[in-house]
């Protein structure tokens, strides 16, 4: 019995079935036992068509009906998860970042036929392999180093994408108001940490991997690239932090230097060709890998980061697509036909009432401060293309909804109508605030102007509205407005203005706090502001007059003009096509550098030289700097 075991090999004897080993110890002894072969366990044979169809219909489907059921169950998760982001940014309103939910709608193709192609060449893998194999066995010889599967499934990861795509989808579903504050104003920086620690994990890796190349411990092949990747990642995450911390653009930076990325990927290849050669390892540099893979990911989430964050830079290319991503399929009703003035409506306001919410769909917004001690709206509607009972019933089903609490909420209510069926009747809004409080404002609106006259707000204000004019008149509080089609006006603001119009002329009189202004065509005009000045048009004229502190001016196509007999910062204004016209101060403490690609350079102003097509020259204690650059005719005049 002993002989007949040692005879077998172990897995054999492993593997026969207990009837059989009950056969041999019933031989008699001296007589040897006919050897039967061990039962061989054929794997169920799966179709590729099948698998196929069902990752088709279902992603995921397709790796669970090959038994990879982590696989299959994280695209499924990362699919919904992806879902439920998308209808979390994109109810937050219209303060959207239409960037990030382009690439979240674009995700999902992208994950969908992504499944279908690993079905597909999961499936022609098992073909290949031969029944009594499972499709996890690795095809290797023994002694090439770490095993490499056909199929892997993900490890620790698929925990940790359980547990935090979990709570996130538990946030998403919730929306607590912490998360949109954090969103807001912390996800930048956590971006720009997350890169960090991914680039420095990935540089550190393969440095550790070199190590254990040179001491003869590790076998596999060098993949070129993934150094460039973490300095990538790394490169990306470090200018994002600056801009979220100081109020900087270094990201636009980016622009300029994306170059460099071939050539860190050329330097590391001939780095590891070189270090190979000195080690005497030259096969091994030889047979070193391009990372393309791992490359172009780093390469398309740097890119997915600069498009979402630096979206304000392409406002007026976003805008062109839509502010909401609805409002393309809208018919607005104008402001004639059947008029219908709705009997006003008082809301409440409590103690702990600290903002003002109102989301509207087609009409003007008007809002000023009244000898009221309740919020009062009046609401006339307009509904044209219709008259008599088929209007007046149009407007009894138009309405605004109020919710009522710490943040109150007015929303319109329309009823469309048409051939169509989509065309809104316009719902003009005249709302009264009590003089005795103040509120944080956020106004919305598809199509229509927005109006502030004499409000004041506890800290911000932010106004948008598709198709419509802004206009703020004694206003106390930092306004954020955007327009995709009409003017803005400001005047007598105290506080900060950041407002940005796709087609339009902007004019701002008498800002107290920084002013930023931005349109893709229209002129600007900002006169008597307190604080720094930034204001930029792709196709218009620009005016400034009395820019006290800190000033910067660009034209892609247009002129600029600034006269100021104050000259308390750093100035830098430039102009692609356009005459520059510049109206200093003859006393200050300032220094001038400029320059004229094909103008003419001209000046009255003492102590400033003109060399061929650059201008330059110091006044009192040269403290600040105005920089002027430009195609055009340049001329510095005293005020």
């Amino acid at each position: 019995m002993n002989n007949d075991s040692e005879e077998l090999p172990v897995e054999e004897e492993q593997e026969q079935p207990q009837e059989q080993n009950e056969e041999q110890q019933a031989s008699p002894p001296g007589k040897r036992s006919p050897r039967i072969p061990p039962r061989v366990k054929r794997r169920p044979r799966k179709h590729k068509f099948i698998a196929g169809l069902l990752a088709a219909v279902l992603p995921g489907t397709g790796h669970l009906y090959f038994g990879l059921l982590r696989k299959g169950i994280s695209f499924i998760f990362i699919i919904l998860l992806d879902i439920a982001a998308l209808l979390y940014f994109s109810s937050i309103g219209m303060q959207i970042n239409v960037p990030l939910l382009i690439i979240l709608a674009l995700l999902i193709p992208v994950l969908y036929f992504y499944n279908v192609f690993d079905v597909l060449q999961l499936a022609d893998r098992r073909i290949r392999l031969p029944e009594d194999q499972t499709p996890t066995q690795a095809q290797v010889p023994k002694g090439a180093g770490k095993r490499r599967a056909f199929v892997t499934e993900p490890g620790i990861s698929f925990g940790f994408l359980l547990l935090f795509g979990g709570a996130m989808l538990v946030f998403f579903r919730q929306k607590p108001a912490w998360l949109q504050f954090f969103i807001e104003h912390y996800a930048q920086a956590a971006t720009a940490l997350v890169l960090l620690a991914i680039g420095l994990l990935l540089g550190v890796r393969e440095i550790v991997r070199g190590l254990s190349r040179r001491r003869g411990k590790d076998n596999r092949r060098r993949r070129v690239g993934r150094y460039t990747a973490a300095m990538l990642l790394a490169g990306i995450a470090v200018p994002l932090f600056l801009d979220w911390s100081g109020d900087t653009d270094y990201m636009l930076l980016l622009l300029k230097w994306w170059p460099v990325i071939p050539v860190l990927w050329g330097l590391e290849l001939l780095l590891i060709y070189f270090f190979a050669r000195r080690s005497g390892r030259t096969q091994a540099g030889a047979r070193a890998r391009l990372d393309l893979r791992g490359l172009l990911s780093a390469v398309l989430v740097a890119a997915c980061v600069f498009i979402v964050a630096e979206q304000e830079h392409y406002l007026h290319l976003w805008n062109r697509v839509s502010l909401n991503l609805t409002a393309a399929a809208v018919d607005y009703g104008e402001a004639e036909g059947s008029r219908f003035e709705k009997p006003a409506i008082a809301v409440p306001v409590e103690l702990d009432t600290a903002k003002l919410s109102i989301d509207g769909i087609n009409g003007d917004i008007l809002l000023h401060r009244a000898a009221v001690e309740d919020i009062e709206i009046v609401t006339t509607v307009w509904v044209d293309q219709l008259e008599g009972a088929m209007a007046e019933a149009i407007s009894e089903q138009s309405f605004i909804e109020v919710v009522e609490g710490p943040t109150i909420k007015l929303i319109s209510k329309s009823k469309a109508y048409g051939d169509s069926g989509k065309r809104q009747p316009r719902m003009d809004l005249d709302i009264s605030l009590p003089e005795d409080r103040r509120f944080n404002l956020e106004i919305r609106t598809m199509n229509g102007r927005i109006s502030l006259q004499n409000v004041e707000a506890i800290e911000n204000i932010s106004l948008e509205t598709g198709n419509g004019e802004l206009v703020l008149h004694r206003v106390l509080g930092n306004v954020k407005g955007k327009t995709l089609n009409g003017p803005v006006r400001a005047r007598m603001l105290q506080g900060s203005a950041e407002l940005t119009t796709s087609g339009g002329d902007m004019d701002a009189w008498d800002v107290t706090g920084a002013l930023q202004m931005t349109t893709a065509v229209g002129n600007i005009t900002a006169t008597r502001s307190g604080a720094e000045v930034e204001i930029s048009s792709k196709n218009g004229n620009l005016d400034i007059n009395e820019a006290r502190s800190k000033l910067k001016a660009e034209s892609l196509n247009g002129g600029i003009r600034v006269r100021s007999p104050y000259l308390e910062g750093d100035w830098n204004i430039y102009s692609a096509v356009g005459d520059i016209m510049l109206y200093l101060p003859a006393e200050g403490n300032y220094k001038i550098m400029g320059s004229s690609g094909y103008g003419n350079i001209v000046t009255d102003l003492p102590g400033l030289v003109i060399d061929k097509k650059t201008i330059s020259g110091e006044l009192g204690t040269g403290e600040y700097q105005v920089e002027v650059e430009g195609n055009s005719n340049l001329n510095v005049s005293e005020y």
